[in-house]
Parts: C-alpha cells; structure tokens; sequence
C-alpha cells in the first residue's frame, strides 16, 4: 500500500517493509497482543483494517512507524475480510453485516 507491504501473522505480527527494497521497517503486534487474524487485511484512506475472529476491526495508519488509531467491537465472530468501496466498509460478521461509512456520491453524467 504505497511505499509499502505490509503482512499481518495469524497472531496479529504486523510486519512493514519498503515495497521497493523488501526492507523491513517495523515490526508490531496489532491490538498489542492476542487475537487470532484470519481474514486479510484490507487498506483505504491511509489507514489498514485487521479483522480478529472474535470481531475486532484494528485500524492503523499507513506508514513508516506502527500507529494504531482505532479498535471497533463488532460484537460477533468474523472470519471474513471486509470489502470496501465508494466510501463504504462491509464487514460480514457470523450474524450481521454492517455497512459503515457514508457513500459517496455518484457523479452526475
């Protein structure tokens, strides 16, 4: 994702490299320990998204240094990856699937 590539572990090891040398440049655990990741991680705006089977949505901002901004509960088991697009987050969880964000607006003709 940009100058970036990043790799999350099944335990939550997030590894950042420079996309063009393979040289790591950080190596973090999301969320600070534990969690099991089995969906993959998906990126927009600047930010990545780790989904927890337990249905945590870790979001860390892009970037040369590990900077966690945010954790959101879903409440629910999730093995699925979320999708993104026009401005919308799809997270399916085992019961729900929730729709977050605020679309975008199609462009008139």
């Amino acid at each position: 994702y940009g100058d970036y590539l990043y790799t999350c572990a099944n335990d939550g090891r997030l590894t950042c490299y420079k996309a063009k040398t393979g040289e790591e440049v950080f190596r973090a655990r999301i969320g600070g320990g534990g969690g099991s990741f089995t969906a993959s991680p998906v990126a927009a705006d600047g930010r990545l998204y780790f989904t927890t089977e337990t249905g945590e949505v870790h979001v860390v901002r892009a970037g040369p240094r590990y900077e966690e901004l945010a954790t959101n509960e879903m409440k629910d088991t999730c093995m699925s990856t979320p999708a993104i697009s026009d401005g919308v987050m799809l997270v399916r969880t085992l019961k729900h699937v929730y729709g977050i964000g605020e679309p975008v607006p199609a462009e008139d003709p």
